[in-house]
């Protein structure tokens, strides 16, 4: 039988509230997500200026990292959980790093390449559109992960956490096919256009991989609490 409250196993009022805090980080990856699908959606004069949004959105990122991973190592935190909160830390800011990757990518691409290229969009733009429905898939990765951040109750967060994996395997599904396109058409690409796709897709999956990833240590850390 689930325990009545799964933080009553906590020692201090921060272990309370950090996991909680931590949300920011999949409300910043849902935004960026959103600024990407535009990226790749939108016109070409605004690349720039999405861009360096999400850049603005690393650095807002990086920051939580460097402000979380003081708490945790500086203050009242059960020695148990100091590893698995700051591998967490990683994976959720691994999500935003990726993303300001990607914006990098869409943009050199779209605004660097393309103009002189203009016959490539034929090519990329069908599998652009896969790409918006793994980042598409990915915001709710991330939206689970949050209220995996949140919940107090196992049997919710052991929900999400399947939630996650349900989504994590029809990206998976959707990265394969867009590889698969990709070969197939690969004779209508340059290298560069070729590594474009490939490295996109692969980036895309990797997040969605980490929210995996954190998922698992979110799990974790609640257990150890109600042990």
């Amino acid at each position: 039988m689930e325990k009545p409250s799964l933080f009553k196993r906590f020692t201090s009022i921060g272990e309370r509230n950090l996991l909680n805090e931590l949300t920011v980080y999949p409300d910043l990856a849902v935004s960026v997500a959103d600024v990407l699908i535009k990226m790749m959606e939108g016109e070409r004069g605004a690349l720039e200026v999405l861009n360096e949004t999400v850049k603005m959105k690393e650095k807002e990122g990086d920051n939580y990292s460097k402000k979380f991973n003081a708490l945790i190592t500086r203050g009242a935190i059960n020695p148990s959980l100091i590893d698995n909160l700051l591998f967490l830390i990683n994976r959720l800011d691994d999500v935003i790093d990726r993303s300001y990757y990607l914006s990098r990518e869409i943009k050199r691409m779209n605004f660097d390449y393309m103009p002189t290229n203009g016959n490539i969009s034929l090519v990329i733009g069908p599998l652009y559109q896969k790409f918006v429905h793994m980042l598409t898939s990915g915001k709710d990765a991330m939206n689970c992960v949050k209220g995996m951040l949140s919940e107090t109750g196992m049997d919710k967060i052991r929900d999400y956490r399947k939630k996650i994996e349900i989504i994590e395997e029809a990206v998976d599904d959707l990265k394969d096919s867009v590889l698969d396109e990709t070969y197939r058409r690969a004779d209508e690409m340059n290298y560069i256009v070729f590594n474009h796709v490939t490295s996109m897709v692969h980036k895309i999956d990797d997040m969605v991989d980490d929210c995996e990833d954190a998922a698992d240590l979110i799990l974790s850390i609640y257990e150890s609490l109600t042990r």
